[in-house]
């Protein structure tokens, strides 16, 4: 599902919180430069953009960065 897909979904005045939740809750698997600037890549379009598209779920944003070892861009 597309990233603009999942706001629409979540203003859907039907849907309860913890669905919204979910609907945007972005996982990034991987913790290397590519992983680590795509999410921020992410943040940046949620922050600068979505935000203002869809104010009403702005609080429902939730990005993860899941790496397989226990630090964030192995150098």
């Amino acid at each position: 599902m597309a990233v603009i897909d999942c706001f629409e979904k979540a203003v859907l005045p039907s849907l309860t919180d913890e669905e919204r939740r979910t609907n945007l809750h972005f996982v990034v698997v991987g913790g290397g430069p590519t992983g680590v600037e795509f999410a921020a890549e992410l943040h940046d379009h949620f922050q600068e953009d979505l935000v203002n598209l869809y104010p009403s779920v702005k609080d429902f944003v939730k990005i993860t960065v899941i790496q397989s070892v226990d630090h964030i861009l192995n150098t």
